[in-house]
């Protein structure tokens, strides 16, 4: 048990995960704004969040749109607000730092320890929002 709390106040002292701040925000998308994120396995980029946001699509067939969306803002080191940017159809990377991420759930490939902070994204029609208040 005391192994335990020390290994927590451990990562706490050193900011955890947590590490990208929280803002309020309801950010809306749509084809006609983010259209590069209606291909599968497509990803496009879209305002909001801390240092904005990376929408990726994670269905498999055109018309069964399914979306999960990221802050940009890199968790190596957040307080730079340095963006992260789409590499390829699967990975994100953070030019400053060298850290890349899956794209489909945000985990960490390379130099990064913390995954990139996901967003709620809902849809209404033909339009989605993407938000966390």
């Amino acid at each position: 048990m005391i192994f335990l709390f020390t290994l927590l106040a451990w990562a706490c002292d050193k900011g955890g995960c947590n590490v990208v701040p929280n803002v309020a925000f309801n950010q809306t998308f749509s084809q006609a704004t983010a259209g590069d994120a209606f291909r599968p396995n497509g990803s496009d980029y879209v305002s909001g969040g801390v240092s904005g946001l990376i929408v990726y699509n994670i269905s498999n067939a055109a018309g069964a749109y399914r979306f999960v969306a990221y802050d940009r803002c890199s968790p190596v080191n957040p307080e730079e607000r340095n963006q992260v940017v789409i590499s390829n159809a699967f990975y994100a990377e953070d030019p400053v730092s060298g850290a890349k991420w899956f794209l489909k759930d945000g985990s960490p490939i390379d130099v990064a320890e913390c995954p990139l902070k996901p967003y709620y994204v809902s849809s209404f029609g033909n339009s989605y929002t993407v938000g966390n208040n």
